[in-house]
């Protein structure tokens, strides 16, 4: 992987990273696990040249992205152009009805003793967590799972409808700002799915999902703009992002913590008066002073839209959580450092992590604009250590 042209940009304040993060509320994801004594330690450590990065044992990361499973032999695709996939269903079944509303509702009529309703709409909620709560007709949940349909997080559940008496099997996932709904309905007098192979094949259709386009996914986006703390030499900063992603902002003990999230995906931007240091990559001239090595890492790099240049790095699996971290060019300088202009970015994301999830949290970091966009007044983190 290689560096973009050099473009200047902004450098960030030093003497400023990510403290310890408080633990979550039940709508955000639990990374307490692996925070392992907050990210305040791992950058303080940082700024005290410590290369634990290159030297901890990591588990190579895990990615749903490049999954997609392909049709069995003999399925037959389904495409549903409005509302922007495909399915491919068992030869076996056949499409009884759809309606053209809003809803895209398809009707398929399983080999056996039930239907499988297939709907799509606007998401209303930031989460499923939250779209589960909206649901008010006295539906319980037996057994929930987190699944895959196609490439995409989603949650399996078995529910008892008092209203029928029926009990499905519904499969929901929350793609940007659309809600997919796979419904597998006891038809025939049953009232419940007990059929092992049955069950075996929605599964293995669900799996062959794909979106047909994701242009017209997230285009309703909101825009925040973050607090100023009056003791840190952070400015506040403006960024846009999908509805369907919540934010939070909390200030205390003269920190800022911003968060963006959804599920289990999060951007956690901490603003706090601690010390920065020099992220050394495989690209990275000699230097003396405060840093991190991080030579052994893979990079992705990008430009925010006010040109700064950023890399966001693997930092390890922990059980079934994992991190990335974020460091940025400097002004005038071939390095690159932490924290950013806006701060300690951190993804914390799931270990076996959806691509596409993470690429879309990129396009909200790259949103990210300082309110006064210009080049911060405090000294770089190299300038206090000389190079060869």
């Amino acid at each position: 992987m290689t560096e973009n042209n050099p473009v200047q940009s902004s450098t960030a304040p030093i003497l400023e990273t990510t403290p310890a993060l408080p633990l979550d509320t039940a709508k955000k994801p639990n990374r307490l696990p692996y925070i392992l004594g907050g990210v305040a330690a791992i950058l303080v450590s940082l700024a005290l040249g410590i290369t634990f990065f290159s030297r901890s044992s990591t588990v190579a990361p895990s990615t749903s992205g490049t999954d997609q499973v392909d049709a069995p032999p003999g399925y037959v695709s389904y495409t549903n152009t409005p509302h922007f996939y495909s399915i491919a269903l068992s030869p076996k079944w056949s499409v009884v009805e759809t309606t053209p509303d809003q809803f895209g509702k398809l009707i398929i009529q399983t080999n056996e003793p039930a239907l499988i309703e297939i709907e799509s709409f606007k998401a209303t909620t930031s989460n499923l967590e939250e779209y589960f709560g909206t649901l008010q007709d006295g539906r319980s949940s037996s057994k929930s799972s987190p699944v895959k349909v196609g490439d995409y997080d989603a949650i399996e559940r078995f529910e008892s409808w008092p209203k029928t008496s029926l009990q499905p099997v519904i499969t929901y996932a929350q793609i940007q700002d659309k809600v997919y709904i796979f419904r597998l309905l006891p038809a025939g007098g049953k009232n419940a799915i007990s059929s092992e192979s049955l069950l075996k094949e929605y599964r293995n259709v669900l799996s062959t999902f794909k979106l047909t386009t994701t242009k017209e996914l997230g285009t309703d986006w909101k825009t925040f703009t973050t607090s100023q703390v009056a003791e840190l030499a952070y400015k506040s900063f403006t960024f846009s992002h999908p509805q369907s992603w919540a934010v939070t902002e909390k200030s205390e003990n003269k920190n800022l913590i911003v968060s963006i999230y959804r599920n289990n995906y999060e951007i956690s931007i901490t603003q706090a008066a601690v010390g920065g240091a020099v992220c050394l990559f495989k690209d990275s001239p000699d230097f003396t002073g405060s840093s991190g090595d991080l030579r052994t890492k893979e990079y992705t790099e990008f430009e925010t839209a006010t040109k700064e240049i950023m890399r966001r790095y693997f930092n390890q699996n922990q059980g079934e959580k994992s991190t990335f971290y974020f460091c940025q060019k400097e002004i005038n300088s071939p390095y690159f450092a932490t924290p950013t202009l806006f701060g300690g970015i951190v993804y914390y994301v799931p270990a076996k992590y959806d691509i596409n999830i993470i690429k879309e949290m990129d396009e909200i970091v790259k949103t990210f604009v300082n309110s006064d966009n210009t080049t911060p007044s405090p000294t770089p983190a190299t300038s206090s250590a000389t190079t060869p």
